[in-house]
């Protein structure tokens, strides 16, 4: 047995190891209140915390086209306060009594989380119900955060260095799909909306038939039924129709090339591929082929191009969106290096992926990581929380948590080779080169 061989026996080993003892094992009640409230309560009593996290089923995907960022908006306006919490104490009070907060939104979700010591469980819950019914969604608020998101999206999207590669991919390699715009959303979009239309997107989706609650750690489930009662069962359903998306995007059909110039130094290419929908099996299969390429030291894009001095940095980025979505190759060029000669190189990278077998050395290093790290997740509360969200949120099953392994588990090189074949051609992307701004003579 070479050497390479015994340390790949023992991580297969490890993380086969973990994720046994891990895989299956959580354990959770759920219910739903008579104004739809989906109730997920997970009980682990190994830390003396609790995590109360809410998760709304609007993200970016929901907005209309003219009134773009409005999801992420409402993320910050959540923070306003209420009719019984001032304006500005939301993290005070978190804070002050030995807890954290945070929220994210995504293209297809919003999803609020309070980490506090097990005996501030009221506290969280009580809050969450605060902002659920009647949150601080006042002209004050908005013409605040307002301001807020549009300075946001000028320092992490337009004044930042490649900042805009993610829209500018999206709208080329999305024609119809509301995946199109930024989650920002468009600054005009946000600085000409009007008060009802942002009070109006609150009472459509900030309601309880749109959210998954979920209370987890160190908690008694009878005390944890009689507070979420208390401060939900009372907060009435929402009326108004609930926008799902429902178009289709046409295949792309071809390859779509363009020149982006932006205040940077270095050469990048940016690569979109169309993906599927998570929870496919083509979707999982590609989750491992991106790890074949930018996981550890001896993924194939470190290896051929950050290795051999061609690239700075390469990154590979398989995003799981509800709906069929996006996966993105990043190269940014070396001094001296052109945005011709690395996308060169990923390309034969491509190539290689569409026509060979991955090695079974690759496939199995790769599917080790990956059952390392869904044993990880479960050892963590946030992790948990989150997934038991998700797996509501998306497919009406929290208990999708307990098998994910299953779905990697069963998947060959075959597969991989053959998601490569499907998705990773030229008339399925877009190349974006990002080049640094003529300079004036």
């Amino acid at each position: 047995m070479t050497k390479k061989t015994l340390i790949l026996s023992i991580f297969v080993l490890i993380a086969g190891f973990t994720a046994t003892g891990q895989e299956g094992n959580i354990k959770f009640t759920e219910y739903d209140l008579p104004n739809g409230l989906h109730v997920i309560l997970y009980q682990d009593h190994s830390t003396p915390n609790v995590i109360t996290s809410l998760m709304y089923h609007v993200g970016s995907k929901n907005e209309d086209p003219e009134r773009t960022g409005f999801a992420h908006l409402f993320e910050h306006l959540m923070f306003e306060g209420s009719k019984h919490i001032n304006r500005g104490d939301f993290f005070k009070i978190v804070s002050s009594n030995g807890g954290e907060l945070n929220a994210t939104t995504s293209f297809d979700r919003t999803y609020y989380y309070e980490f506090m010591p097990a005996n501030q469980l009221e506290l969280a819950l009580w809050m969450e119900a605060e902002r659920m019914l009647h949150a601080n969604v006042d002209t004050i608020g908005v013409t605040t955060q307002k301001g807020v998101v549009i300075e946001e999206r000028k320092q992490v999207v337009d004044n930042a260095p490649y900042g805009t590669w993610m829209e500018e991919l999206n709208k080329r390699l999305f024609t119809v799909h509301p995946y199109r715009w930024h989650i920002i959303g468009s600054p005009e979009h946000i600085r000409n909306s009007s008060f009802e239309d942002v009070y109006n997107f609150y009472k459509t989706y900030y309601v309880p038939n749109n959210c998954v609650l979920v209370i987890a750690g160190d908690f008694e489930e009878s005390t944890a039924r009689e507070l979420v009662q208390k401060y939900f069962g009372d907060i009435p359903a929402g009326t108004t129709p609930i926008v799902r998306p429902t178009v289709v995007e046409p295949p792309l059909g071809r390859e779509v090339r363009d020149v982006v110039y932006d205040k940077i130094q270095l050469p990048a290419v940016f690569i979109g591929y169309r993906s599927p929908a998570m929870g496919t099996k083509d979707a999982y299969a590609l989750d491992l082929l991106t790890s074949v390429l930018s996981s550890g030291k001896s993924a194939r894009l470190k290896t051929n191009l950050d290795d051999k001095g061609l690239a700075m940095q390469t990154i590979a980025l398989n995003m799981e969106f509800e709906h069929p979505g996006a996966l993105y190759m990043v190269a940014i060029a070396n001094a001296g290096k052109t945005a011709e000669e690395i996308e060169n190189a990923m390309n034969i990278e491509m190539e290689r992926l569409c026509r060979e077998l991955v090695s079974e050395e690759e496939f199995q290093m790769v599917k080790a990581a990956k059952e390392f790290e869904v044993a990880s997740e479960l050892t963590s509360l946030f992790s948990v929380a989150n997934k038991l969200a998700e797996g509501q949120t998306y497919f009406k099953d929290a208990g999708r948590i307990n098998n994910q392994l299953e779905n990697y588990s069963q998947l060959t090189r075959e597969d991989l080779l053959n998601v490569a074949a499907k998705y990773l051609v030229k008339e399925n992307r877009v190349v974006l080169y990002f080049l640094p701004e003529p300079q004036n003579n």
